[in-house]
């Protein structure tokens, strides 16, 4: 019975490496090397529980597979993963030390001794305790958690909490009459259960993830097959208008000689109403861009909007599609809804997205009034949350400002 409690224990402590590692190392992984990791950091766990003598040197060992597995796995810079890796660490000391400080308090720190069953109990209230303080690291240290990552962290850890206090309880209840058998299943069944809702919480958060990008790349699919329908239909009034070119240019000059300007003006204001459908596009050689600002310029039209571009980007950019249109798409979306109570003459949004070298520029500036600013503190529209998770995803930075009644929002990103 023994070396199946330090067997799974062992487990449990993999699996909470497992769950803050995920969480703390944002960098891609790679799945095979992964597995093969934490299977050599289940076999060190076990063979250094049962032939290892000395605590402190069974944790210097896994520690050390602990930072090379992680360097390797997550691709992440020496200093962090140093950095987290000793992280999970302390909270294994802090779990242990705060456990059996509890349970001396209160006089029972000479039962940890007792028997199979009340070290049973020990170890699952321990590692309950442990998966509460890495529980608050990923709240705190997180790096591509949502913005609703807190909200969900709550409920986590009131039932970390309330299984805490149950499991407590069970220790002390091995001493009197209750039956251990219910004692020790009830207790391990708290445990599963807190792993598994933690576990199960990280893949909603994933399934969310997911579906903001699928709804993003399905709306840019939307959008670059209207790009395309619209480029084509261009294509033809451009042939058509250059058919017809010098047809209207003798039919004004035969106008204008015949001293009948009212007609040639009424002819130049037909060639010049399709002059500009046919160049109310964009083309600046990348497609997901020419979708999305095309795509803009048309909404801008509609909301009477005057939108500047000063757009320049090499054909291929290394970001995520869905990325872009989250990013360039809310932005837009709050800049046109804050100019529409301007007057039309002051609804002017300039645009600019600019590449050198590695480094993706992008700024919009949009006037707004000053009573629909909002409060210190909070963003400029919901949908900036949004592109603020996808800028720090695509590790860049994101500033937001506003002087003279003008809103502005720069980023920068690696590409």
């Amino acid at each position: 019975m023994s070396i199946v409690i330090e067997l799974v224990t062992v487990l449990v402590e993999i699996l909470l490496a497992l769950y803050l590692y995920e969480g703390l190392f944002f960098g891609h992984r790679y799945r095979y090397i992964a597995i093969v990791y934490y299977t050599v950091f289940f076999a060190a766990g076990v063979l250094g529980t049962f032939f290892v003598p000395l605590p402190w040197l069974r944790v210097i060992l896994l520690f050390l597979i602990s930072l090379i597995g992680n360097y390797i796995t997550y691709r992440t810079k020496p200093m962090p993963c140093f950095y987290f890796t000793g992280l999970y660490y302390v909270t294994i000391f802090l779990s242990d030390v705060l456990c059996a400080a509890a349970l001396t308090v209160v006089g029972r720190g000479a039962d940890l001794a007792m028997g199979e069953s009340e070290r049973l109990v020990y170890l699952a209230l321990g590692k309950l305790l442990n998966l509460f303080l890495v529980q608050i690291v990923l709240l705190i240290f997180k790096h591509d958690k949502p913005s609703s990552f807190s909200i969900i962290s709550l409920p986590l850890l009131a039932c970390h909490l309330l299984s805490l206090f149950a499991c407590y309880r069970s220790f002390f209840a091995l001493t009197g009459e209750a039956g251990s058998g219910t004692i020790l299943l009830t207790t391990l069944c708290l445990m599963v259960i807190n792993i598994v809702i933690c576990f199960y919480v990280k893949l909603l958060e994933s399934y969310y993830q997911r579906k903001s990008a699928d709804l993003a790349a399905e709306k840019l699919s939307v959008l670059q097959r209207q790009y395309f329908q619209s480029m084509i239909a261009r294509q033809d009034e451009t042939r058509a208008l250059w058919h017809d070119i010098k047809k209207y240019v003798s039919a004004m000059e035969a106008m204008v000689n015949a001293d009948k300007t009212a007609d040639a003006e009424k002819c130049f204001a037909e060639i010049r109403e399709k002059y500009e459908r046919v160049s109310n596009s964009v083309d600046v050689g990348n497609n997901v861009i020419d979708s999305i600002l095309s795509d803009a310029l048309r909404r801008a039209r509609d909301a009477d909007v005057d939108l500047q571009l000063d757009v320049w980007v090499a054909p291929e950019l290394d970001i995520p599609p869905a990325d872009l249109y989250i990013i360039i798409g809310n932005t837009l979306d709050n800049a046109f809804d804050a100019c529409r109570n301007l007057p039309k003459g002051k609804r002017t949004v300039n645009l600019i997205l600019r590449q050198s070298n590695n480094l993706l520029y992008y700024e919009l500036t949009n006037p707004y009034l000053p009573a629909e600013f909002p409060k210190p503190g909070r963003l400029h529209g919901y949908g900036l949350k949004n592109v603020k998770s996808c800028v720090e995803k695509d590790k860049g930075s994101m500033e937001i400002s506003s002087e003279g009644n003008m809103f502005v929002v720069s980023i920068q990103m690696n590409v």
